[in-house]
């Protein structure tokens, strides 16, 4: 039995760090209220909300304009460590992206809930591909979210080989739009599955058919 585990769902913060764009750095472990995460073979990036009851007026400190770095490392409470165990952005942080419920509590107390993603999304939208690619999808798809003109990700990938070569020029589209059309139009070495997902879970980005997923052991 996990001995320190009391209730469903319960987990250990082990980190919660808040840069401002001032350069200001929170530690908001005291502070959380409630914590959600979200991942979807259907969504491209993790995304997530946190409640925060703020006794100190952080936004006066901040300012928090909702461009703010998130720095998170959470584990399931086990006597003994597990990896497995473990969610940890504390180096690839999450970006803010908006603030709400904002409202008055007791005591001079005020909370409200931060809304994040994956900074991987936030700079997809700042970017654009005008280049000619000719490699398979798998090698486009990886460009794509490593090269360090792109979204230059540090994540964990796990991609599952294409077959054949695609040659196109990129008509000044954004990386995750390609790899969208990777998605589309990708063909695998194996047994030729056309049933490509692209998908980020708490553990890294994933390129791979559903024929994969399918035989995966169960968990």
């Amino acid at each position: 039995m996990a001995k320190g585990l009391q209730t469903a769902g319960e987990f250990k913060l082990e980190e919660l760090r808040l840069v401002t764009t001032s350069g200001l750095e929170v530690d908001l472990t005291t502070s959380v209220v409630g914590l959600t995460l979200f991942e979807d073979i259907f969504s491209m990036t993790v995304t997530g909300t946190i409640a925060i009851m703020d006794s100190v007026n952080l936004a006066s400190h901040g300012p928090l304009l909702g461009q703010e770095y998130l720095h998170l490392k959470i584990r399931t409470p086990f006597v003994n460590k597990d990896e497995s165990a473990t969610i940890d952005f504390s180096e690839n942080a999450f970006l803010v992206h908006s603030i709400s419920k904002r409202q008055k509590l007791t005591g001079g107390v005020q909370g409200f809930v931060l809304s994040f993603v994956s900074q991987e999304l936030v700079k997809n939208q700042r970017l654009k591909v005008t280049q000619s690619l000719t490699d398979t999808w798998s090698n486009i798809v990886k460009k794509m979210l490593t090269d360090k003109k792109y979204l230059n990700t540090k994540k964990k990938i796990d991609l599952e080989p294409t077959t054949g070569v695609k040659k196109f020029v990129a008509p000044n589209i954004r990386p995750l739009d390609i790899v969208v059309l990777g998605m589309k139009q990708a063909v695998a070495q194996f047994k030729g599955e056309p049933t490509y997902l692209f998908y980020e879970t708490l553990k890294g980005f994933n390129f791979r058919t559903l024929a994969s997923l399918y035989n995966d052991n169960t968990i």
